[in-house]
């Protein structure tokens, strides 16, 4: 067994070639969650009682019960599911790890075991634990990752979405709807499904998007600070020229920016001090807000605290001159992201 990809984890849905064990991770929080579930269904066949399909959260697995519930036979089915839901190998106790181990390597053909990460996440590169879990998961199960997708995945995601709606998606105006949304999947999901039932099956117009889409200023302007981050400026200048043509106010624009990048701050000092975005939002005031957070945590793995005050030293910078000098807002605007490029 081995890392998979989504379309093999497809043929296996299809085929039900199902193997004893599952673990389903990574930044893509929606195709978590939606091949989990599907994966489930296929696996159960409509017999989803609460004998058939067992779940348990982590941390503080109740281990006793979860190798009961696997080692159990199904009730009038041919395989029972267990989930585990964002298992939390850095705080599960070295004992209860080893246990699951030892029950991994020995799952009963009756039963699958699914791992999902439908809320943690979790960074391979510099979390040891789990690395090598992971690892060890491989040989004993299928591990599928679904990392962020790129802006190209994302128009083909939506083109076949749209075709699978019954409607024609040209790829100019998927990128339309993701400049209008941001690049979150589930809303994107949402507007599609809206434009959709308006086309009623034709072409998928650009007016008909500037006329549904409820276009989403904050997610542009985090757009253009994934942009920066990703030190893809020509994508920067292009957000940051549709945020002006749309007569998007220039400090309304750098205030946007430089709460991403206080969130990026303090995600980064949680991380440093051993806390979760949890305890950043217990401490400051996200309430609804979590997404921010968690959108943070995506991103601030690969960045440092110095390249994050330094570029809210810049962003302060520019509110004092857009505030103090007769310079045009948007020239200063486009200064900051050069003087970004530079960091």
């Amino acid at each position: 067994m081995s890392i998979i990809s989504e379309s093999e984890l497809l043929d296996q849905i299809k085929s039900e070639d199902f193997k004893r064990a599952y673990f389903i991770f990574g930044d893509e929080k929606y195709l978590v969650t939606h091949y989990t579930k599907m994966l489930i269904d296929k696996i159960l066949h409509g017999h989803n009682n609460a004998f058939n399909l067992q779940i348990f959260s982590s941390p503080d697995l109740d281990f006793d019960e979860l190798i009961g519930a696997v080692e159990a036979l199904p009730l009038m089915a041919p395989l029972k599911c267990v989930k585990i839901a964002d298992l939390d190998i850095e705080k599960e106790p070295q004992e209860t790890v080893k246990k699951l181990k030892e029950l991994l390597s020995d799952i009963p053909d009756t039963t699958v075991l699914v791992i999902s990460q439908t809320s943690l996440s979790i960074d391979l590169k510099k979390a040891a634990k789990w690395s090598s879990f992971v690892r060890f998961f491989e040989k004993h199960g299928e591990v599928l990752n679904l990392p962020l997708m790129s802006n190209a995945k994302l128009k083909k995601h939506l083109i076949k979405w749209a075709g699978n709606l019954s409607c024609a998606l040209p790829e100019k105006n998927a990128q339309n709807i993701i400049d209008k949304c941001g690049s979150d999947l589930l809303t994107l999901k949402q507007e599609l499904e809206k434009l959709c039932a308006y086309a009623n099956g034709g072409e998928i117009t650009a007016k008909a998007i500037d006329t549904i889409v409820i276009e989403n200023v904050e997610a542009n302007i985090f757009e253009l600070t994934k942009a920066v981050m990703a030190k893809n400026y020509k994508r920067a200048f292009e957000l940051l020229g549709t945020l002006l043509d749309k007569k998007e106010e220039p400090v309304a624009i750098l205030a946007i920016m430089a709460s991403n990048y206080i969130d990026l701050y303090r995600v980064k000092a949680a991380e440093q001090s051993c806390k979760t975005i949890y305890d950043v939002a217990e401490i400051f005031d996200y309430k609804r807000k979590m997404f921010r957070l968690e959108n943070a945590q995506r991103y601030v793995r690969n960045l440092s605290m110095d390249y994050i005050r330094t570029c809210i030293n810049l962003i302060a910078q520019t509110d004092a001159k857009l505030k103090s000098s007769r310079l045009e807002p948007a020239v200063l605007l486009e200064e900051l992201i050069a003087k970004l490029a530079m960091c």
